[in-house]
């Protein structure tokens, strides 16, 4: 064989061991956006029909079995985010997508999900104020945020968990602080390591399965944001996460105002979209015992046509994302704003992580909120849109 045909051989050779690599990735990426979306959707319904049931448990045993319950869903919930992001990351499938925003809105967000929380296990908590302006990709940026706080909750029993901001060159540092159990020195270069625990000997599966900051290092890489640590044994631990600063201009100046709740003389309304029945009775029954009117769809079609009905504009649009026949979330989302306002918040609330959905919600500047999710998490991002909403509301009066 000629040198020419033995090059030419080894290009094929080069080209199709590429073109199988590229079909077996692809092949992973919708086998795990499979399997999350439809691993999701049944512990999302459990998690709104255990805090439907609630109000219905009046004795001390069943409260405390239902504690039990929420517990393990929690648990169970902590897990399937685990396994499922590090699989995601290793296979390559998620790609940053970038924006620019205040650091507030992250600190604020943090503050709304992790204060009750911290609270209820009587610990001081303290979030301080950011005013700088970032620019990197906002929901990886608060995955890798939670997974420090939530480690920060899980080896802390007493003192204080504090997230602070300060201005480190061209990027702004956000560092987690507690006064937990804190990292030998021998395990400070392992920490990062898939399923290494420290003091979890006997593997207790409330304290997760050391995942977390397996996560939060392939997020720094990912991101290109360096994740900083130090430690006390015994006394506590920071984390330090540095975050690109964006020229504070590109964000637009809002009047200023005092912000006054408004005088409410009628229930909000919420529209509801799911394709699962189970999920959409439980979204449905939360959001009224929460004090909201509801309107409850299984596509945009129907959702319309009981909104136009009311003759009354929605409060806010809480979506599936992934619909029958082909439709999605952010369609009703779209024909609510273009007949009601552009102003009405909506929110995504998805099993589905690929790229195309992430980026078809930011197009539309949706938040997204990512199945099986919390009732106090949902609480959390339903309050912040409708303050948001109230803000602007003032700024657009006071101009």
């Amino acid at each position: 064989m000629s040198l020419i045909h033995r090059l030419q051989s080894l290009e094929a050779e080069r080209d199709a061991a590429r073109e199988e690599a590229e079909r077996a990735n692809l092949a992973k990426a919708k086998f795990l956006a499979a399997a999350s979306h439809d691993l999701r959707q049944p512990l999302q319904a459990l998690f709104f029909l255990s805090a439907a049931l609630a109000r219905h448990v009046g004795d001390h045993n069943g409260r405390d079995l239902l504690s039990r319950l929420d517990q393990g869903l929690d648990t169970m919930k902590g897990l399937l985010d685990g396994l499922l992001e590090v699989s995601r990351l290793e296979a390559g499938v998620v790609t940053p997508v970038l924006d620019t925003f205040a650091a507030s809105e992250i600190t604020d967000a943090l503050d709304a999900a992790y204060a009750e929380q911290a609270i209820a296990k009587a610990l001081v908590w303290r979030v301080e104020g950011c005013d700088a302006v970032l620019r990197t990709d906002r929901g990886l940026l608060m995955q890798l945020l939670r997974n420090l706080v939530d480690n920060a909750l899980r080896y802390t029993e007493a003192g204080a968990i504090r997230i602070r901001c300060r201005v480190d060159g061209e990027r702004l540092a956000i560092e987690v602080q507690d006064t937990g159990i804190g990292i030998p020195p021998e395990h400070l270069d392992r920490i990062f390591e898939e399923f290494h625990q420290v003091g979890n000997p006997e593997r207790d599966r409330l304290r997760g399965l050391g995942l977390g900051l397996a996560i939060v290092r392939r997020l720094s890489q990912l991101l290109d944001h360096p994740v900083q640590v130090r430690s006390v044994q015994g006394q506590g631990s920071a984390f330090r996460v540095l975050v690109p600063l964006a020229p504070a201009r590109l964000i637009p100046t809002r009047a200023g105002g005092v912000d006054r709740r408004p005088v409410i003389d009628r229930p909000r309304l919420a529209v509801l979209v799911d394709d699962d029945a189970v999920v959409l009775l439980g979204l449905q029954t939360v959001l009224t015992e929460w004090g909201f009117r509801v309107v409850a769809a299984d596509g945009p079609d129907r959702a319309m046509d009981r909104l136009e009905a009311l003759d009354r504009a929605p409060d806010i649009v809480i979506a599936d994302y992934r619909l029958r026949e082909g439709r999605v979330g952010t369609e009703v989302i779209r024909r609510v704003r273009e007949r009601y306002g552009a102003e009405i918040p909506a929110l995504i609330l998805t099993g589905e992580t690929g790229i195309d959905t992430l980026a078809d919600v930011s197009a539309h500047g949706v938040s997204v909120l990512h199945k099986p999710v919390t009732p106090r998490q949902l609480q959390a991002e339903v309050d912040r849109q409708l303050r948001i909403k109230r803000i602007n509301g003032v700024a657009q009066a006071a101009q």
